[in-house]
């Protein structure tokens, strides 16, 4: 049995510890958050990742929902192999963007991940964040959630806005464009260290596939 005397410092050495403890989550700062988010990206080789999106389109208001999966290779490498037959292939030079409905292939060469139009080619640069993005930090009580807005002022984003874990690794993504659209990506089952390999990262289209080179 445990002594009166005793347990009457039970309970405020409980609270303390408790307040303590919120205390040190509350207290991380977007500086913290976004040096935690670019480590674990500057770290990271490669990864896999189920993913759902979600496109808004303010103009008919329609949402539009996908499903795949993504790979991702650095630097510079990213498949996506949507359950529509889309595949969107990254290979460090150029992208390309596969319809089998269609059955076309659109090819764009680039030179800045932001000027792409592919949401998740965002994680390739995730390890320089603050180099590309002024950061915000809506709510202290929820440091992991993060608004990030362009730097440049012709980027094809308004805002994005991440949410992260504790280890800085960034399981959703949430695009504003300039015109009220917006796109949710959610990511799971998210394996990294795969191995993957460069095979992994090229496409060879159905015979018969139109090609357009823009």
């Amino acid at each position: 049995m445990i002594d009166f005397h005793f347990r009457k410092y039970i309970i405020p050495i409980i609270f303390i510890a408790v307040l303590c403890c919120s205390t040190a989550v509350y207290a991380q700062t977007v500086q913290d958050v976004v040096a935690t988010v670019e480590n674990h990206y500057s770290e990271l080789k490669d990864m896999s990742a189920k993913v759902v999106q979600k496109n808004f389109m303010k103009s008919v208001g329609k949402m539009q929902i996908f499903e795949g999966k993504l790979l991702i290779k650095k630097p510079g490498k990213l498949r996506i192999d949507y359950m529509n037959g889309q595949i969107i292939l990254v290979d460090g030079k150029a992208a390309q963007f596969y319809s089998k409905k269609s059955q076309q292939v659109i090819k764009k060469a680039f030179t800045d991940f932001q000027q792409m139009n592919i949401p998740v080619a965002f994680l390739l640069g995730a390890a320089h964040i603050r180099d590309d993005f002024d950061v915000l930090q809506p709510d202290p009580k929820s440091p992991g959630t993060l608004e990030l807005l362009p730097k440049k002022s012709e980027a094809a984003m308004k805002k994005l806005t991440i949410q992260t874990d504790d280890e800085g690794r960034i399981m959703a993504l949430i695009i504003f464009d300039k015109y009220g659209n917006t796109t949710d990506i959610r990511f799971s089952d998210i394996t990294e260290g795969v191995g993957l390999t460069d095979k992994q990262f090229v496409f060879t289209p159905p015979k018969g596939t139109e090609i357009i080179e823009q």
